[in-house]
């Protein structure tokens, strides 16, 4: 994401939107954090959470990939991979 955001006709609405997703991602690692943002453990929230950034991670990656953004596409790509990662996670954990 910080090589997409340095390029200068960057979508700055696209890239705030995966910035953010990421955050949520990244802060949802600290457990006590977790419960405040996502939800509790196997929560109708949590899987919610998870379930429409996953949505929206995959939506702006073909979306940027067809404006032609391919780093940021495959950042949106890889911020999925991470949601997915994270509900599998959750869901057995």
């Amino acid at each position: 994401m910080g090589v997409a955001w340095a390029r200068p006709d960057r979508l700055k609405i696209s890239f705030t939107i995966l910035t953010l997703s990421a955050l949520l991602v990244f802060f949802g690692v600290v457990r006590p954090v977790k419960w405040v943002l996502w939800g509790a453990d196997y929560s109708e929230r949590l899987y919610t959470e998870i379930f429409l950034n996953l949505l929206i991670a995959i939506c702006l990656a073909i979306y940027l990939a067809i404006r032609r953004r391919w780093i940021a596409a495959f950042a949106g790509l890889c911020l999925a991979f991470l949601w997915m990662y994270a509900g599998a996670i959750n869901s057995v954990v």
